[in-house]
């Protein structure tokens, strides 16, 4: 059996990614995927089992990333004002910054199959840890965790999708930002 070696892996699922956003599932063949990585075919045999099992690996791998980079931006001795600014604005600037990881993970997430694989509970479930420290001290209302996540990602997603090519993306978010502290500090 063939080592493994990180770097080929990370072009491999680069290169599934970048060929499924062009071409959909039906059209991102292994063979495609081996030419655009720069590796044989076989060599993706040496990670995946198939072309499904390395979608799927692929999307909760990529679930996660949103998640990880807002927890590099949150503190837990933030003002609760100041980290429901920061989930907004984190969650948008990630759509940017990772644009092809944001629309990959949204076309996957619409996919029955594969969204059953990936909890966003899972997902976020450190983002929400802090939610429930800021609850706990009474500055956050106590709503679920599934309607707290549906308010906090769910609108920015919403904007990052239908992203307009106009310069008043500054103010929409602001906007939410405004409306979501309304809604959920006390």
């Amino acid at each position: 059996m063939r080592a493994k070696d990180g770097n080929k892996q990370q072009r491999i699922k680069e290169a599934m990614v970048n060929l499924f956003l062009r071409e959909g599932i039906d059209g991102t063949s292994i063979s495609k995927i081996a030419r655009e990585a720069g590796v044989s075919p076989a060599t993706i045999y040496v990670y995946y089992n198939s072309k499904e099992e390395m979608l799927a690996e692929v999307f909760r791998e990529y679930s996660t990333a949103p998640y990880r980079y807002l927890m590099q931006r949150l503190t837990p001795d933030m003002e609760a004002a100041a980290l429901i600014e920061e989930i907004v604005r984190g969650c948008y600037s990630f759509s940017r910054e990772h644009e092809e990881i944001f629309s990959f993970v949204e076309q996957c997430s619409r996919c029955p199959t594969l969204s059953e694989s990936v909890s966003e509970e899972e997902c976020s479930c450190d983002i929400m840890d802090l939610i429930h420290d800021y609850q706990a001290r009474g500055v956050m209302r106590q709503y679920s965790d599934w309607n707290m996540g549906a308010m906090l990602f769910a609108p920015v997603r919403f904007l990052a999708v239908n992203r307009c090519c106009t310069d008043d993306d500054g103010e929409r978010l602001a906007e939410l930002i405004r409306m979501l502290q309304r809604l959920l500090l006390y």
